[in-house]
């Protein structure tokens, strides 16, 4: 996601390119220095607005993230700007543009739409094999679990199940109780994670509430999009939020089951793994490590150190929301009792008799 997805949101190079590509259009068009302003670059303008700044935004904020969808919403927001910034003699000559934004967004909404319409006639289905799986199991391995039954997995089917995760543990699961027994381990009680999301929901609902209000006088149709996509982001942080409360690492018999929330999760079975042993790298991995590196930890205010390294023996694929892939061979766990779950890795290893020098 950039990096991993529990890692922080890169706003101050975000915010600092973007208001360059703003500010040097603001001096354009806003002062007299540059008049008059020919037509033809108009289109290098178009380019910055309708291209460079969602490019931006998908890169440093959506990318694995949130649904690259959002894009084309940015892409909407940021014509406005470009609407308010440049005079209106010269954007009469590209009014078209919003038209074709919302139109190829309800392109995606209708195709996602019928995917659902799919998806509804074979709910039936989808619940008897939900009901029939072992209660004990989170939903959000129970659902995964009952969807691949009925439907061949691709992106479409993996980016709906991801939404409908998100909006189970944001909306229904509050007094859903976590699962707890001595194969579970639980890996954000020790940390701020709780009390970070909590403070960037604070912040999601005051930016809602004051962006809504400024842009309501400017544009009810901008103002609109905004408070959807903060309405959006806010149940994000929230389900995200309660699957990591709910849903701990798993030990089964024959693999660990690592989530991390909703937005990533690895299956790994222990006659996979090549060795285990305590961590001793940076409390940070670099982008090199990251590319092969599952992290199974959460962000936090002062990202702590991992407990856990586990050396593959081949690569094994993780699940990214959205249906995205990564194959890594090394995986960081920061759990709440890390001394329990090597203990426990080891047992079942012993019992499987794997042999790390395979």
């Amino acid at each position: 996601m950039i990096e991993t997805m529990n890692r922080p949101i890169r706003w101050i190079p975000y915010l600092l390119l973007s208001l360059l590509v703003i500010g040097s259009n603001v001096i354009l068009y806003q002062t007299t220095y540059f008049q008059p302003v020919p037509t033809s670059v108009l289109i290098g303008s178009m380019f910055d607005f309708l291209l460079v700044i969602p490019l931006l935004t998908y890169y440093f904020i959506i990318r694995k993230r949130y649904t690259w969808k959002l894009t084309l919403l940015v892409a909407l927001v940021s014509y406005a700007f470009a609407s308010w910034i440049i005079p209106d003699a010269l954007m009469k000559s590209v009014s078209f543009i919003p038209k074709a934004l919302l139109l190829l967004e309800a392109g995606f909404i209708s195709i996602e739409l019928y995917l659902l319409f799919i998806v509804c006639r074979k709910f039936p289905q989808v619940k008897k094999t939900y009901s029939e799986s072992a209660v004990e199991i989170p939903f959000l391995l129970r659902f995964k679990q009952a969807v691949s039954v009925h439907f061949t997995r691709s992106r479409l089917i993996d980016s709906l199940v991801s939404e409908v995760t998100m909006f189970y543990y944001a909306l229904f699961s509050w007094r859903r109780a976590p699962m707890i027994n001595e194969q579970t381990f639980t890996y954000h009680k020790n940390t701020s994670y709780v009390a970070l999301q909590l403070m960037l929901i604070h912040a999601l609902i005051i930016e809602s509430v004051g962006l809504h209000y400024f842009f309501s006088q400017w544009n009810h149709t901008v103002s609109l999009i905004l408070l959807f996509i903060n309405i959006y982001s806010i149940l994000f942080l929230i389900g995200q939020m309660q699957a990591v409360k709910k849903v701990p690492v798993i030990v089964t018999e024959h693999s660990l089951i690592l989530n991390i929330g909703f937005i990533k999760s690895l299956d790994l079975p222990f006659k996979y793994i090549q060795e285990w042993k305590t961590y001793e790298g940076p409390n940070e991995l670099s982008a090199a490590e990251l590319k092969y590196t599952f992290e199974a930890r959460v962000s936090d205010f002062l990202p702590e150190k991992p407990n856990i390294e586990l050396l593959l023996k081949k690569p094994i694929r993780s699940e990214i929301i959205y249906g995205f892939k990564k194959n890594v061979t090394r995986v960081v766990i920061k759990v709440d009792h890390p001394t329990e779950l090597m203990r426990l890795i080891d047992k079942r290893m012993a019992d499987q008799g794997c042999n790390l020098e395979d």
